[in-house]
């Protein structure tokens, strides 16, 4: 050590040494200097005991720790090392040693009682993480150390998980304590289950898989029993005939028949009969079935039928028409529209379905054929932009057909261009009609003559050899020429009927307002055309008004008018594609399960859509690529799609598919999964508290409710504390049973005025009145699963140990190097003692004749 670097604990009592000089002026002054002085020592050194001086120095004394594992699995093997310990604390000669023993209440093989500190173990737990940390804060901080590990390396926490002992072990990495390793044989547990995974949430009459993973060797018998609220056993599912190689997983199904928590026992025998039934417990948490709003329209029976090939995990409630008012949203699950016009669905509601998906979590399904998406009129409604396909929807131009009645002033003042003009605007007139139109002339010229009667305008050399007979010369009465066209359009069967006035208007006068008025209202349109130089033209105005019709004017060659007879339209195709589709499945391998997607039939018919880009195709044609079933999010909701009929005429193929009923429950499951309402609950426990997380979803929700089931199903309501924004949590002491082992625990929560409930259950780490009524026994210590074994020797290479002999013979633990290697010597005591000394010494000063002191001494008094 360079210098002196005395320290002190406690340096406020320092303060005291100010008071030296009392000693020599009180009660009066000291004339004996001796006897000052060593009046002056003794005070100093109590003053310095006080402060509990320290002188730190090199060379620390290691520390080491003995952690052995002494329950059930490893009892046999741990009494070598129990015996070996003494040898082991020989050897290490002044090194400080800890012993450390995970033990039951009694341990035979090695007493608590002789060791330094036990650890009790409960319900079957060997929690080794909990011990390497006690076994790490035994070595002082700043001391080389090291710890030797006894066990079979089979370690549970209290909730039967493997035991975490990552963090551990990179502090005593980082404080560079190695661990030495002396692997323990554990006891054969024969065929035994040793970890049972059931799927996170069910439903009632949802298909639930429940994995359960079986350890040892042989051929074995794996059952799932449950054990309903009446107390009767009830076999799920078995599985004969399970070899068994070290460990294997074996997956058993049932379907929840009742919603509540419903307690799970799996049973593994030995084929042979020769072994023992090993029984492993757990609870899972059962929700109501999915709840499901049907609005159908066109298939007959397709609420029921539907209902029929889902099974018992839906619940259908059917609407047939929305006027009267629309459903409460927040009571269901999913909403269902199959083949449903969007005449049918008010856009109100429609609104509020779309806002439901986004903002609650709701789901939906759009389906059908020629009802639904584009061909029902979906274009431009409101959930057109939340499916997750656009639709193609091709467009036929149509030309609606016409009957078209040219009437020509053939009288003498049409001569010369006149008629030559008539004639002119009659061709363009009949060149704007199609092969479907109708087409006759009438010519007046004081009779009215049908010229060409009423006729396909295919016939044009017949409609243009009576043009060209056409000649001036006559008188001009009218009226009689349009009474004889009216008559001949009145029953043609065509869209437009259309009369075409071609004169110059000198004609007599005649009732022709109340005619013309009668012929608009029978849709029959009547136009003038004003032929020659401008006289008269007011008359022919009137005319084309009265008729509904519109007034032109041809005064020369070069001015000839196009005459508007019809209005030409648009209309959607249908995009209904029936026929035989081959189809190929995409998808990921949630949206399938236990589904072979490969069997898939063909379509008999679909609609004709085009996925939007971000959207899963889960099924589409394997020709055109035409999406079939199609989904994405919005919002907090899922959006699925499906352009057929569920148990319509285009799934005719996949009716009779034998997974087909447990593909569509699958999609409608996952379509619905995020409808759990405004909040998302989940359950966090550790040793002594249980805490239930609410996750708002939702701004402006209704505040989170929940309840606590006890055993004997009453109900106790927990209250929600703000733990972050958006964040809330009820917390409440684990259950336990009066030996002080953990029950489950039940939780049912919903947010407040809410329909939706979600349940949520932490199982008890071992239940063995359970595993009673199943006939079989339980025993979580020797059932110890293999893959949350300790692996002895990674741990051993990554603190940079080493293995030791089962019985300790001749072991000496090598310390690690630690940070700061330094020996405290604590002084007080070192200090206490010089004082008594100097004290003692003052005494004999004063017998043997020094001076006599005064009278009242501090030290002395």
């Amino acid at each position: 050590m360079s210098g002196l670097a005395l320290s002190f604990a406690a340096p406020s009592w320092l303060w005291l040494l100010v008071a030296l000089p009392i000693l020599w002026f009180w009660p009066r002054r000291l004339e004996d200097m001796r006897l000052g002085l060593l009046r002056s020592l003794a005070l100093t050194l109590i003053v310095l005991g006080l402060a509990r001086p320290s002188l730190p120095g090199e060379g620390a004394i290691p520390h080491h720790v003995l952690l052995l594992d002494a329950s059930r699995s490893a009892a046999a093997a741990a009494s070598r090392v129990a015996a070996g310990a003494e040898s082991m604390g020989a050897a290490l000669g002044e090194a400080s040693t800890t012993r450390i023993i995970l033990s039951e209440a009694t341990a035979a093989a090695a007493p608590s009682e002789s060791w330094d500190r036990s650890i009790p173990l409960h319900s079957g737990a060997t929690p080794l993480g909990d011990a390497l940390t006690a076994a790490a804060t035994a070595i002082p901080v700043g001391t080389p150390g090291s710890i030797t590990l006894a066990t079979d390396g089979h370690s549970l926490d209290e909730d039967g998980r493997g035991a975490d002992w990552g963090a551990v072990v990179m502090a005593l990495t980082a404080r560079g304590i190695p661990v030495h390793v002396v692997p323990l044989e554990s006891a054969d547990g024969g065929l035994r289950p040793v970890a049972i995974d059931p799927e996170p949430t069910t439903r009632v009459g949802s298909a639930t898989r429940v994995g359960v993973a079986v350890a040892g060797r042989g051929s074995a018998t794996v059952e799932l029993l449950a054990i309903d609220r009446a107390g009767e056993v009830k076999t799920l599912d078995r599985r004969e005939d399970v070899l068994v190689d070290g460990r294997t997983e074996v997956t058993l199904s049932f379907e929840p028949w009742e919603a509540g928590f419903l307690p799970l026992v799996a049973v593994v025998s030995p084929a042979d009969g020769a072994g023992a039934r090993r029984a492993l417990t757990t609870e899972i948490a059962v929700d109501d079935p999915l709840r499901v709003l049907y609005l159908g329209d066109r298939v007959v029976e397709g609420a029921p039928r539907l209902e029929s090939l889902l099974g018992g995990g839906f619940s259908l409630e059917s609407r047939g028409s929305l006027d009267t008012g629309s459903p409460a949203l927040d009571r269901f699950d999913l909403v269902m529209l199959d083949d449903r016009p969007a005449d049918t669905v008010p856009a109100t509601f429609q609104e509020e379905l779309v806002d439901a998906v986004r903002r609650e979590g709701l789901g939906l399904v759009m389906s059908g054929g020629g009802g639904s998406f584009g061909p029902g009129g979906y274009q431009e409604s409101p959930l057109a932009s939340s499916l997750p396909v656009e639709f193609i929807q091709k467009e036929e131009k149509k030309d609606p057909s016409t009957a078209l009645a040219i009437i020509i002033d053939t009288s003498g003042s049409m001569g010369g261009q006149r008629i030559i003009l008539a004639k002119e605007v009659a061709r363009l007139a009949i060149r704007r009609l199609l092969p479907h139109d109708k087409v006759g002339i009438v010519e007046f010229y004081g009779t009215k003559n049908w010229a060409a009667p009423l006729q396909s305008a295919a016939n044009a050399i017949e409609i243009q050899r009576a043009l060209n007979r056409l000649d001036a010369g006559g008188g001009t009465i009218l009226l009689p020429a349009i009474e004889e066209a009216y008559y001949g359009l009145r029953n043609m069967q065509t869209r437009y009927k259309h009369v075409l006035v071609l004169t110059d208007a000198g004609v007599e006068t005649g009732p022709y307002e109340s005619l013309l008025r009668r012929m608009a209202r029978d849709g029959i349109c009547v136009s003038t055309v004003l032929v020659g130089p401008a006289r008269h033209g007011e008359f022919l105005v009137q005319l084309a008004d009265w008729g509904n019709g519109r007034y032109y004017n041809a005064s020369d060659r070069f001015n000839l008018p196009e005459v508007m007879l019809k209005q030409p339209s648009t209309a959607r195709l249908p995009g209904y594609r029936p026929g035989n589709h081959s189809v190929e499945p995409r998808g990921g391998r949630g949206w399938w399960g236990e589904v072979d997607p490969s069997g898939i039939p063909s379509l008999s018919g679909y609609v004709e859509t085009r996925a939007r880009p971000g959207a899963e195709v889960l099924v589409r044609t394997r020709e055109e690529g035409h999406p079939v079933l199609a989904s994405w999010r919005t919002g907090l909701g899922r959006v699925t799609t499906m352009t057929t009929e569920p148990v319509g005429p285009g799934t005719e193929g996949w009716q009779s598919w034998d997974d087909y009923g447990a593909f569509l429950a699958r999609i409608l499951t996952r379509t619905a999964s995020d409808a759990t309402g405004p909040w998302r609950f989940s359950i966090e426990a550790d040793r002594f508290t249980v805490t239930v997380v609410a996750e708002q979803r939702e701004a402006g929700a209704p505040a989170p409710v929940a309840s606590r089931i006890e055993e004997g199903g009453a109900r106790v309501p927990l209250r929600f504390d703000r733990r972050a924004p958006r964040t809330f949590a009820a917390s409440f002491p684990r259950p336990r049973d009066g030996d002080g082992r953990a029950l489950a625990a039940r939780i049912e929560a919903g947010a407040a005025g809410g329909s939706r409930i979600t349940r949520l259950v932490l199982p008890a780490p071992s239940a063995p009145e359970l595993a009673g009524r199943a006939s079989a026994t339980e025993d979580r210590e020797t059932q110890g699963d293999p893959a949350a074994a300790l692996d002895l020797e990674a741990l051993a290479a990554a603190t940079g140990g080493s293995i030791a002999p089962s019985d300790l013979t001749g072991f000496r633990p090598v310390a690690g190097r630690a940070e700061r290697a330094v020996r405290v010597r604590e002084l007080a005591s070192l200090c206490t003692l010089l004082a008594l000394i100097t004290y003692l010494i003052e005494i004999l000063y004063r017998r043997r004749g020094g001076r006599r002191p005064a009278p009242v001494g501090v030290l002395a008094g």
